[in-house]
């Protein structure tokens, strides 16, 4: 009897093991059909007449807009985009190709992220392409959930590193693809599109800065580039420290912004209106002023303007010969070349409030105190014909 219960047990598992092989080969064969590679680019659009890029997502929206042929940031008042980021995600889009197809019905697309973009955290990134005089669309892309590599899959939310992102063109298809591209860079945060060129001074000599309290009005200068740094107005006593006068010049030529700000905002809101200021001079003859705001938030608001007195042409040395003149003008245009092309790029920040952050700022416009060499307190000398206090001793 237990040999034939014992049978019909080895049956039903043999059974049982036939049904799931089936069950997976078909499994396996749906996947295969759902899930193939096509030919092909995802996005038609004729590259060179995109004008304009949309982004929304998130509940937030950014517009890129070609205008006067220079890419400009609607949410930032129109100041200039990064052209080379710009310019490479219109062609990315415009190269991108499917890694699958994903053959998935309505209800499941939200489970990919890729509903239209809204206020909750999961639905989807839309791009949108537009260009020609009635901002026509040309293409549009939905961007949803990304792909986690497959080994790390099985992580938590948040883990993992993505490989690829589920996107659907809006032509009408409604087709799904997997792609090899995460496209991080599409956000819609204006700032992590401005064009981030700024002023870079180079070989100061001189760098005077006004504050609110006399401490914080003061000039310091150096001979030349190899010459120590010291005070304009040198007081009896005060000895400055070389190292802290460097680290201040040096953070001139290093200096960069976090955002811009409305130039439509009220000076007095601003605090430009009674600003704190910061000029520096060169050895090449440019001439910087920072007019330094009142804090808001972590950074200043910050106007600056440049200046350059550039000759234009060299003065000869009294006894120089003829031989030597076309060697020395070959050599003063290539010095004077790059110099003017320094001042005309940086003469378009001009007139732009800069948001620069606090830790940078005030490291500039700081007490004249504070430059100084940190005096060590020394000990007072024991009296002549003293010794030192012996302690005394507790009784046995």
């Amino acid at each position: 009897m237990r040999g034939k219960q014992l049978a019909v047990i080895l049956v039903l598992l043999v059974a049982l093991g036939g049904i799931a092989l089936l069950l997976h080969s078909r499994n396996s064969a749906s996947w295969s059909k759902t899930a193939t590679t096509t030919e092909g680019k995802i996005l038609s659009f004729p590259l060179n007449d995109v004008s304009h890029v949309t982004i929304k997502g998130n509940g937030a929206e950014l517009n890129l807009l070609k205008k006067d042929n220079v890419w400009k940031l609607t949410e930032r008042f129109d100041y200039p985009a990064d052209f080379d980021k710009v310019a490479t995600l219109i062609r990315k889009l415009w190269e991108l190709r499917p890694a699958q197809d994903v053959k998935i019905g309505p209800s499941q697309l939200a489970r990919l992220q890729l509903t239209e973009p809204g206020n909750e955290p999961n639905s989807g990134v839309l791009v949108e392409l537009k260009g020609g005089s009635e901002e026509k669309r040309l293409a549009a892309l939905l961007l949803g959930k990304k792909q986690l590599r497959e080994s790390d899959q099985s992580l938590a939310p948040g883990g993992g590193i993505p490989a690829g992102r589920y996107v659907t063109p809006q032509d009408g298809s409604n087709r799904v693809f997997l792609i090899s591209e995460t496209l991080d860079e599409v956000q819609t945060k204006p700032e992590q599109w401005l064009k981030r060129e700024f002023i870079k001074v180079e070989k100061p000599k001189l760098i005077a800065v006004a504050g609110p309290s006399a401490g914080m009005n003061w000039k310091l200068i150096h001979e030349n580039d190899s010459a120590p740094w010291k005070f304009v107005d040198q007081k009896r006593g005060e000895e400055l420290d070389p190292t802290k006068a460097s680290g201040l010049a040096a953070r001139f030529a290093n200096m960069t912004f976090v955002d811009v700000l409305d130039p439509k905002t009220p000076p007095a809101q601003s605090g430009l209106d009674k600003p704190s200021t910061a000029r520096i001079e060169t050895f090449d003859n440019f001439v910087y002023e920072l007019r330094i705001g009142k804090l808001m938030g972590e950074n200043y608001p910050v106007l600056i303007s440049v200046a350059a007195a550039l000759p234009k042409e060299r003065t000869p040395a009294k006894d120089e010969k003829p031989e030597d003149k076309a060697k020395l003008d070959q050599q003063f245009e290539a010095t004077q070349k790059p110099l003017a092309e320094k001042l005309d790029k940086e003469k378009k920040i001009e007139n732009w409030p800069y948001l620069i952050t606090k830790s940078t700022i005030e490291q500039l416009i700081k007490d004249r105190s504070t430059l100084l060499v940190e005096k060590k307190s020394v000990p007072s000398p024991t009296p002549a014909g003293s010794s030192p206090a012996t302690p005394k001793r507790k009784p046995k």
